[in-house]
């Protein structure tokens, strides 16, 4: 055997390798406490910013998994807001001065607004229309806690609270109701809101009433949360929305304050300022633009017409801001001038539309070729006016959703009623029916002179519903559509010649030597004017007192004032000639009887030659 030596340097002494395992151990050890320490820190860490961030989101709902979480919730956050409100209201009348709060103050103002909005998320609103769920969600959840806070409540812990559900139930309660009242907070079980426990549509729809019943009985201070002693009173009749502007300490509020409809005095005399100050503004502006429209151009004309309008629009939307978010109208009247404003928005918005569409349709055919008499024209003004029914239609039903007017059951009574609707409104069906069938087919157009329905008269205008006339004694005439589709049309602007027919009556004595040469002589002058054409001269009767001469010729033009010229022309020249012969006139009539043409026109005399 060969032994092994070990140098003496690398000798290993036992009492070293039992120290290293200690060191070992130990240094496990603290490691192990070490990471149990750092999981500890960043657990509680974490815990603690979890916390503080539900704590301070302003955005993150209320609890309303259960009743319990519900009611708490409500009191909680209506207590908080009352708490800040009084506190930014104490820390501003510190500081003094009139206008403006401090950043502080406004701080705790915009905290006791978000505190009161997760309040009003535990009212469900679902009845109450849009445009007034968050003045009336203010209002009602203001109200709710007065009422609230006169009861005996149960203590939170003797509240339903559906994570610990009995054995004895087999599915979570849905309903729960404060005990010795009709408040009932409710399962919802279907839209935005669902599983959520809310207090149910019915309590907010009579929270009114039960505030109205309960408001004269003392606060209950034995209840497991705190009172916001005159909270809702404070809040009607203060200007601003929760927290009121500095100068509103000298305002009569509170218990001092006189209200009349649940509005103060002074509320009623500043709605009455701004309801003047909105009206001589429209008004006024409107006097002076159409002192100015009077002498502008009409493309101008149609484009400030706009302005009216729009303006009206403006400061509706601005004293609505006023009223509300200022004088703060409040309850029944607020949701009364609140849907009258709407209405007229609705109106002008419609108009708005309207005049739009009217401007657009106006410059369309200005700058078309022949103007606003083509019937191309007529289509595009109005086409543009139906667009304009059109939308005014669907502001009606968007301001009607607002408001709160049902209008699927309005739309779904046309279905269900359709027969006697459609014996009032054929009518207006046949009417344009009927200008439909004039824009298709063009048998008239504006300025044409015509004859339809019976009336006689120049076409001013061409609508969806009648067709207007001007008759040549200057009277305006509505002529309804489907009169001008089902009758007869004689448009004479559409002829392409005038006819020229006289019956020349002679004296038989003075010209019966002379007749020949007199009606050659005729013959000649109808034959060199330019403008006539088919020209004949015959003789019509002859009697031992009257030769009767008939003059016929059709006059080449389509215009009627040129046509007229010509003809005058024509009488001229047959009188001059009359008097160099030395013939005896005895009368100079319109003929009456019918004359044929080689192109086999015929051309029957009427009024309008008559007219001529």
């Amino acid at each position: 055997m060969y032994w092994l030596k070990i140098p003496r340097t690398l000798t290993i002494q036992p009492d070293m390798i039992a120290m290293d395992i200690k060191m070992r151990l130990i240094k496990k050890l603290l490691l192990r406490v070490l990471t149990v320490l750092v999981i500890i820190i960043l657990t509680q860490s974490a815990v603690i910013s979890i916390s503080i961030s539900r704590d301070n989101n302003p955005l993150r709902p209320p609890e309303t998994d259960s009743p319990r979480q519900t009611m708490s919730a409500f009191m909680d956050n209506m207590n908080k807001a009352y708490t800040l409100i009084k506190e930014a209201e104490k820390q501003s009348e510190e500081k003094g001065g009139l206008l403006w709060h401090s950043p502080e103050v406004k701080k705790k103002g915009k905290q006791a607004q978000l505190a009161l909005n997760r309040a009003i998320d535990a009212l469900n609103l679902v009845d109450i229309p849009p445009i007034n769920r968050q003045d009336f969600g203010t209002e009602y959840a203001l109200m709710l806690k007065e009422i609230l806070d006169r009861l005996e409540l149960p203590k939170p812990d003797e509240i339903p609270d559906e994570k610990v559900v009995p054995q004895s139930l087999t599915r979570p309660r849905t309903r729960w109701e404060v005990p010795g009242s009709e408040i009932a907070i409710e399962l919802v079980e279907e839209g935005f809101n669902v599983n959520e426990y809310l207090f149910t549509p019915e309590t907010v729809k009579r929270i009114r009433e039960f505030y109205e019943s309960i408001k004269g009985y003392e606060y209950n201070k034995s209840n497991y949360w705190k009172i916001s002693r005159g909270f809702y009173r404070g809040y009607i009749t203060t200007p601003g929305y929760l927290l009121p502007p500095k100068w509103s300490r000298w305002l009569p509020r509170g218990r001092y304050a006189v209200l009349l409809y649940d509005q103060t005095l002074w509320q009623w005399f500043s709605l009455a300022i701004m309801t003047l100050v909105v009206f001589a503004t429209i008004f006024g502006v409107e006097f002076l633009l159409k002192r100015y429209i009077k002498t502008a151009n009409s493309y101008k004309k149609v484009w400030l017409g706009l302005f009216i309008p729009a303006l009206t629009l403006w400061m509706t939307n601005f004293w609505e801001f006023i009223i509300d978010e200022h004088i703060n109208i409040t309850g029944a009247v607020l949701e009364n001038l609140l849907k009258l404003s709407t209405i007229v928005e609705g109106g002008v918005w419609a108009w708005f539309a309207f005049m739009v569409l009217n401007a657009i349709g106006w410059t369309i055919i200005s700058n078309m070729p022949q103007g606003n008499t083509s019937l191309e024209a007529v289509i595009v003004r109005n086409g543009f006016r139906l667009l304009g029914v059109l939308t005014g239609l669907t502001v009606f039903y968007t301001t009607s959703k607002e408001i709160g007017i049902a209008a699927e059951p309005i739309i779904a009574s046309f279905g269900i009623s359709g027969i006697a609707i459609g014996l009032g409104v054929k009518p207006y069906i046949e009417n344009l029916v009927g200008g439909l069938t004039l824009f298709l087919n063009r048998p008239i157009k504006i300025g044409d002179f015509c004859e339809l329905g019976g009336v006689i008269g120049t076409v001013e205008d061409i609508g969806l519903r009648s067709t207007l006339i001007r008759t040549p004694d200057r009277k305006l005439i509505y002529v309804p559509n489907t009169v001008v589709s089902t009758s007869q049309i004689v448009n004479h602007s559409q002829r392409d010649k005038y006819s020229f027919k006289r019956t020349l009556s002679l004296s038989y004595d003075s010209a019966h030597e002379e007749l020949g040469e007199t009606m050659e002589n005729l013959r000649n002058i109808l034959a060199q004017h330019p403008k006539l054409s088919e020209e004949r001269i015959s003789l019509g009767s002859l009697s031992h007192e009257i030769i009767d001469v008939d003059i016929f010729a059709y006059i080449l033009t389509r215009d009627v004032a040129q046509s007229l010229l010509i003809q005058e022309e024509i009488l001229l020249k047959i009188s001059h000639l009359l008097d160099i012969t030395g013939a005896k006139v005895v009368a100079l009539t319109v003929s009456n009887t019918i004359e044929y043409s080689h192109t086999s026109t015929i051309d029957n005399s009427s009024s309008f030659d008559t007219e001529m």
